[in-house]
């Protein structure tokens, strides 16, 4: 199986929803079921990675970057042979214009 890496906006992004469930939301058990959720498909992923949604962006294309939906989550990761690497993580609301792609790598 391939090796799994955040890269750090990803973690970010993952730790800022976790804290926004448990805390704002006042749901510690729902932010464990979405950590639950989220790291079992990046685990899926890593086995199958094809199996997430091509994304497209003119910036972006060539890159070979996808997408999976978890809850209302969306997963973006890249992958080769050995290493699925996870770039960012939104919410189905949020603009991904607005929060721009280029911080992939940030």
């Amino acid at each position: 199986m391939r090796t799994i890496e955040f890269r750090p906006r990803a973690s970010v992004d993952l730790d800022g929803i976790l804290v926004y469930i448990a805390l704002t939301l006042k749901s510690p058990q729902a932010a464990r079921n979405t950590a639950d959720a989220i790291f079992a498909a990046i685990e899926r992923a890593a086995e199958l990675p094809e199996l997430g949604q091509p994304f497209f962006d003119e910036d972006l294309d060539h890159q070979g970057y996808r997408r999976v939906l978890v809850k209302r989550y969306w997963i973006y990761y890249t992958y080769d042979a050995h290493t699925l690497t996870v770039r960012r993580v939104f919410h189905t609301m949020q603009d991904t214009d607005c929060y721009g792609f280029e911080l992939l790598d940030d």
